[in-house]
């Protein structure tokens, strides 16, 4: 007889805050960080690109607060509720991103020729948090944490589990992932940018395994912001 999971996973996202979701995951993906480079580019001296990346997590931020309150209330509920095996999970989800991140760096060793430096997102956040420090950790370790992990966790992956369970590990790992590099392939003109998708596949499958496995999307999210935090952190001390 197979074992049930202690935490079975339940998508307590409604039809009508999935659909929403969805229809804003083309906005915060694609249209609105266009509309936000064009802005930056016709008007270089209005604001800085640190305000930009703060307006639109800003954004993000408020719409799923507006639009998602009720499932984000009761995700945390439901944290509380198995609160020790959260934290476990968490535990182990640092283990397993590790033993990902190795193996994502062994798929990447071929094309070390074409990949002459660090990903471009993280490149970009260092010459951001060179000027401003403070802001861009606020915003990787809090804002984007927050919009990011309900879009492609709680609309993606949930909406998705319900159906088939590889297909939304398959679907949230790959927007997630394209999501941190198709810009910079575009901008750049070198689709080899893509390739950095690579390096992003582990904390995406990590971050579905935690709300997988516990069904709180608050336990993805808070590993996300710990990742993010653990990250700037070594920043600081370079």
């Amino acid at each position: 007889m197979k074992k049930e999971p202690r935490y079975p996973f339940v998508n307590r996202m409604t039809k009508t805050q999935t659909a929403l979701g969805w229809c804003y995951l083309p906005f915060h993906i694609l249209i609105f960080p266009v509309l936000l480079s064009l802005y930056a580019a016709f008007s270089p001296d209005t604001v800085s690109a640190t305000v930009c990346n703060l307006v639109y997590f800003a954004v993000a931020d408020v719409f799923v607060l507006l639009a998602m309150f009720r499932f984000l209330r009761a995700g945390f509920d439901a944290l509380l509720d198995g609160l020790g095996f959260c934290l476990v999970t968490l535990l182990c989800g640092l283990v397993l991103y590790y033993f990902l991140a190795i193996c994502a760096s062994l798929l990447l060793l071929p094309f070390d020729s074409l990949l002459d430096s660090g990903a471009p997102a993280t490149e970009r956040v260092l010459e951001l948090a060179a000027t401003d420090y403070g802001a861009v950790k606020a915003m990787s370790v809090f804002l984007a944490p927050f919009a990011e992990e309900t879009l492609f966790r709680g609309v993606a992956f949930g909406s998705l589990r319900t159906k088939s369970r590889p297909l939304a590990y398959v679907v949230s790992t790959l927007l997630f992932s394209l999501y941190h590099v198709w810009q910079y392939a575009l901008v750049y003109q070198d689709p080899s940018c893509l390739l950095y998708a690579i390096s992003y596949l582990p904390l995406s499958i990590v971050l579905a395994w935690c709300y997988d496995r516990t069904g709180s999307l608050w336990t993805s999210m808070f590993f996300h912001m710990a990742y993010n935090a653990l990250a700037f952190s070594m920043l600081g001390a370079l």
